[in-house]
């Protein structure tokens, strides 16, 4: 029985509805699910109505799992029924509540650390998504220890393949430009990479700087564009320059795979599992000190292409396909 209410929202959505798909056919499951989301989950839904982070929640959802016959419940969230007593397996995919207090409210830091040590201690299996993930689990929970399971995510397979030709020429039309993406919540460090970029400009007067993901108040060599739908994002990482990805912490992190896909050249944080899976073939940068780097790639283009080509080659094995197939060993081996 899987947890799938975060079924819409962008991270954890995306884990369940491409874990949802993958095990179809291959193991017997349920989810539970909102009204709404039945249709996708052809019948094995059973509806819950409470939202999260409530207290409503933790009734419901243990009401409703100790109504139903199941063997493993797998919660793809931190946020687990405290008086759940069968076999649980969790995901956590970060803690940066936890690590970075200082950008949430007290009150949610508080809620994070009581329900993540709850999960940590109830569940027979945690999984996670980098085994920088893992480090930072076992650093504040040691007693996780022999517990967790790491399992990188995969990448859409719309980035596998060469995006059409009038995606491609819209993409053009911004050219050339450094690409960023992602929302702008204070961690993704939007703000110092528009300092940084400000000082290339000086001397590249004809770059721009797209951001994909947020929409700001920006003219000129500036131009955010909001969130974007996926076929317009590949073509956005297919005509970029090159992709930079100043995150201060990420779980896993999917742009820089995404853009590796295409062979752009990276500009990162080593965040979430960029490093541990991309290794060498990407540019990292050290604190806060982008600028020198992103110079160094845009003055040395052919050596920034090589090493794309190899993170490319890396990208490409993170499929969806082999997460599944992954979860699936480790529920037979709960079984």
């Amino acid at each position: 029985m899987i947890d799938a209410r975060k079924f819409r929202d962008y991270g954890i959505g995306t884990y369940i509805q491409n874990l949802a798909v993958g095990i179809k056919g291959k193991m017997e499951a349920g989810f539970l699910c909102y009204p709404e989301d039945r249709s996708f989950f052809n019948g094995k839904c059973w509806t819950v109505r409470s939202r999260g982070y409530t207290l409503r929640e933790q009734w419901e959802i243990w009401r409703k799992l100790s109504s139903i016959p199941h063997r493993i419940f797998h919660s793809p969230h931190y946020v687990v029924p405290l008086l759940y007593r069968g076999t649980l397996m969790v995901t956590i995919h970060d803690l940066i509540h936890l690590l970075f207090p200082h950008f949430f409210p007290k009150g949610g830091v508080l809620y994070a650390r009581f329900m993540i040590s709850s999960a940590v201690r109830k569940a027979r299996v945690i999984m996670t998504v980098s085994e920088k993930s893992k480090k930072d689990i076992l650093s504040l929970f040691p007693r996780s220890r022999g517990k967790i399971r790491v399992v990188h995510n995969g990448i859409n397979p719309v980035f596998f393949s060469r995006p059409q030709e009038e995606k491609l020429q819209w993409a053009k039309d911004f050219s050339p430009y450094i690409l960023a993406v992602g929302n702008n919540k204070p961690h993704k460090r939007f703000s110092l990479l528009i300092e940084e970029f400000r000082r290339l400009r000086e001397e590249f007067p004809e770059i721009k700087l797209v951001i994909a993901g947020w929409k700001g108040d920006f003219e000129g060599d500036i131009i955010t564009l909001g969130k974007v739908p996926l076929r317009d994002l590949a073509a956005l990482y297919h005509e970029a320059l090159v992709l930079v990805h100043p995150s201060l912490y990420e779980g896993f992190g999917f742009p820089p795979f995404e853009a590796s896909c295409f062979a752009t050249p990276v500009v990162s944080s080593r965040v979430g599992a960029v490093e541990e899976v991309l290794g060498d073939g990407v540019f990292y940068f050290e604190g806060e000190d982008i600028y020198p780097v992103l110079k160094y790639v845009v003055e040395n283009y052919d050596e920034a292409k090589k090493k794309a080509m190899m993170a490319m080659e890396r990208a490409k094995k993170l499929t969806w396909e082999s997460f599944a197939e992954r979860h699936l060993e480790i529920y037979r081996e709960l079984l």
